[in-house]
């Protein structure tokens, strides 16, 4: 197990540095609140990643408990889904549901948000890193046990601070109707048939991967950061596109990679495709966020994960050594 916990500390703390500071929603100045975030975020992506490992699905099974996760980050945790005045953005405006309590735009998009580049995209990047043990369990019971109480004091922490800076508390049913989503997402994930395995026939190109993922992710941020500029068209509308969006890039996964034989290259283009992602929108959010004076502080973010990609790459690139 020691030989393998460096891979669960990279996860550990990659996390938390892609979803709130490459991202631009935490500063560089809050650079010392990373514990805390990796407590919460780092935590439950390695745990998401050990049950699957070791339950032996795949992705599909990865992507379920992702979003469960952003459903108890969101839903419990910060409980942003359901206060209408959280962070004092007015964030459920535009499009609010009064029977769902919740806007769907930011629904959607905030989910979506965490599956992603909260789980997915540190999960696989840290599996590129250390490829050799893509396919193992990195911790034993001891190492399970210590990650699940650095998830809940995370949560609980961040949960107590985000309540006492902004008093706010969901009402019953929101909070059941979250925790019965949960539980669904977690049980499905489980209940899905293990990894079949990969047939003869090649993925697409490293730079298709790519592409798709760069595209799609960006068409995703794209259509928030226009709503939050302004550019309020019919919110049905918006939501649509974002599932239009989403649905796309499933069908395209499915449809041209699934069953098919995935080269390290491969899977390092996808996984950079979506890094890249938050390459461009961190600086917008950032700014937008904490002003232009902070943008020198999110380029020596941007600078490392750049420095991190590179590493990455290089690795994919080497002949893989048997296990």
């Amino acid at each position: 197990m020691w030989r393998r916990l460096p891979a669960a500390l990279s996860l550990f703390v990659l996390s938390p540095l892609i979803a709130e500071y490459l991202l631009g929603s935490m500063p560089m100045a809050m650079i010392a609140l990373l514990p805390i975030m990796a407590a919460m975020y780092g935590s439950g992506a390695v745990l998401i990643r050990e049950a699957v490992r070791r339950a032996g699905r795949g992705w599909p099974s990865m992507i379920l408990l992702a979003t469960a996760y952003g459903l108890i980050e969101e839903g419990f945790v910060t409980q942003s889904l359901f206060n209408p005045n959280y962070l004092h953005l007015r964030l459920l405006d535009y499009g609010y549901v009064p029977w769902l309590g919740t806007g769907l735009p930011w629904l959607v998009y905030v989910i979506s948000i965490h599956v992603v580049w909260s789980i997915s995209v540190p999960i696989g990047l840290s599996e590129g890193l250390f490829r050799n043990r893509r396919d193992q369990p990195w911790l034993g019971p001891v190492g399970i046990g210590a990650f699940a109480l650095l998830f809940l004091a995370g949560s609980a922490l961040i949960a107590a601070y985000t309540y006492k800076s902004l008093p706010f508390m969901a009402s019953p049913a929101q909070l059941a109707a979250t925790g019965g989503a949960v539980a669904l997402l977690i049980a499905t994930a489980f209940a899905l048939p293990k990894t079949a395995p990969a047939s003869d026939r090649a993925a697409p190109h490293p730079l298709v991967l790519l592409g798709a993922g760069f595209i799609a992710g960006s068409a995703l941020m794209l259509l928030q950061l226009l709503a939050q500029h302004g550019w309020r068209w019919p919110w049905p509308a918006c939501v649509a596109a974002l599932v239009l969006v989403e649905a796309g890039f499933v069908a395209f996964m499915i449809a041209c990679t699934r069953g098919r034989a995935w080269t390290d290259l491969r899977r390092c283009a996808l996984m950079s495709g979506g890094l890249l992602v938050y390459g461009w929108s961190g600086f917008v959010i950032d700014r937008d966020l904490h002003g232009a004076a902070d943008l020198p502080g999110h380029a020596v973010i941007a600078g490392l994960f750049a420095l991190l990609l590179g590493w990455a790459w290089v690795v994919a690139a080497r002949p893989a050594k048997r296990p």
